[in-house]
């Protein structure tokens, strides 16, 4: 029975169809065969006998090559080929692992904890009491610096004890144990009170503590006898005072020479109680020569205002020097200004101050300066007080 055109037709074009399914599928594995083989030489490492430089030596034999650690291989990770298009086939090529965020990202780690700082003593001071309080005074007992029994309370005599302590060891002598004054104290390197400046060239001389007539200081020397005259001139001849303080002044004007600052006279020093009383009469009488109507009182009263009553003068004790420069006022000169700066280094103050007149009871005298030893001149200067003041807290 023959076959109608139709259906011959139609098994013609499913035998095309099938044949080319066939072919389309062997020229696909062809070209992944032929693909893969030339992944494979990409992937071959280099030939490194070809690539490497030239060189002029001589060839030399290879050594018997020793075996090299062999690294051990990263593992490859590989992708379907052609996944990226939708479709499969496996392949050789390498693909670079994706970091896990997880390893990447470095793991916060907690802050310290800052370690408890210790709790800064408070200010101990007049009224305060407790512990601290009794161990502050046991510390100042134990030094010499305090007497009385450690009862905890801070009253005057703990403030005195404070104060004196402070002042021994170059602190600001306020009389209140702050946290540096605590510091110090119970260091166990703290001064005691028993290494406190000597009290030899320390006696107070003012118009409330005279001395008599009979009060005559021993070791007094000529300065000109000591002292050569490119040193200082002195105005008097047979000016004298205190060995120690002479020798000491030698160093001060030396040391100011030394820096350009010269021409220094000393106009008076050591003198006796007779001298001063003698200075004394010769101003009333100017007083009352210029001021006929005034009364002996009144010229007397003017007097001490600058000249002090006979046995109330520092240069009775010959530990004072009037220091000039010849032919010129002395306040605000060179030489002045020099030694204000550095006579504690000498052990020298400024003995009469404007600030300190009520204290002191005389005007101020830039020009009059007082030895009382290094170690008690620092300590006066840097708290910036006068003997008076000083005697007092030294409880001399």
């Amino acid at each position: 029975m023959r076959s109608s055109p139709a259906k011959k037709a139609k098994k013609k074009n499913a035998q095309s169809g099938a044949f080319m399914r066939v072919l389309f599928a062997a020229l696909a594995l062809c070209a992944i065969v032929a693909f893969s083989a030339g992944m494979t030489t990409l992937l071959q490492p280099p030939n490194l006998d070809v690539l490497a430089e030239p060189t002029d030596s001589a060839p030399t034999a290879d050594p018997t090559p020793s075996p090299e650690p062999t690294a051990t291989p990263t593992p490859a990770v590989y992708a379907p080929f052609g996944a990226q298009y939708g479709y499969g086939g496996a392949d050789l090529i390498p693909k670079t692992p994706t970091p896990d965020p997880a390893q990447s990202t470095p793991i916060p780690t907690a802050e310290p904890t800052p370690a408890p700082t210790a709790k800064a003593a408070r200010t101990l001071k007049k009224g305060s009491t407790g512990e601290d309080v009794k161990k502050l005074q046991q510390a100042l007992i134990d030094l010499g610096y305090l007497s009385d029994t450690a009862d905890g309370t801070f009253g005057a005599k703990t403030q005195d004890a404070v104060t004196l302590f402070q002042a021994v060891n170059g602190l600001d002598a306020d009389g209140l144990a702050g946290a540096k004054t605590q510091a110090l104290l119970f260091s166990g390197t703290a001064l005691s009170a028993d290494q406190a400046p000597p009290t030899d060239f320390l006696v107070l001389v003012n118009r409330n503590h005279k001395l008599s007539k009979t009060d005559v200081p021993t070791d007094l020397v000529e300065i000109a006898s000591v002292l050569p005259s490119d040193v200082v001139k002195v105005k008097y001849t047979g000016t004298k005072a205190n060995r120690t303080a002479v020798e000491a002044l030698g160093k001060m004007l030396s040391a100011a020479i030394s820096e350009g600052v010269s021409n220094f006279q000393i106009s008076s020093a050591y003198r006796t109680y007779s001298e001063q009383q003698k200075l004394v009469d010769n101003s009333v009488a100017k007083y009352q020569k210029n001021n006929p109507s005034w009364s002996r009182d009144r010229c007397l009263s003017a007097t001490y205002q600058t000249v002090a009553p006979a046995g109330s003068s520092e240069h009775q004790t010959g530990l004072a020097f009037d220091i000039t420069v010849p032919g010129v006022s002395f306040t605000g000169t060179e030489q002045q200004k020099w030694l204000h700066q550095h006579c504690a280094e000498y052990g020298f103050i400024v003995r009469f101050t404007a600030e300190k007149q009520k204290l002191t009871g005389f005007v101020a005298e830039s020009w009059h300066f007082r030895y009382v030893g290094v170690e008690a001149a620092k300590m006066i200067t840097q708290n910036n007080w006068c003997l008076e003041e000083f005697i007092e807290k030294m409880g001399i």
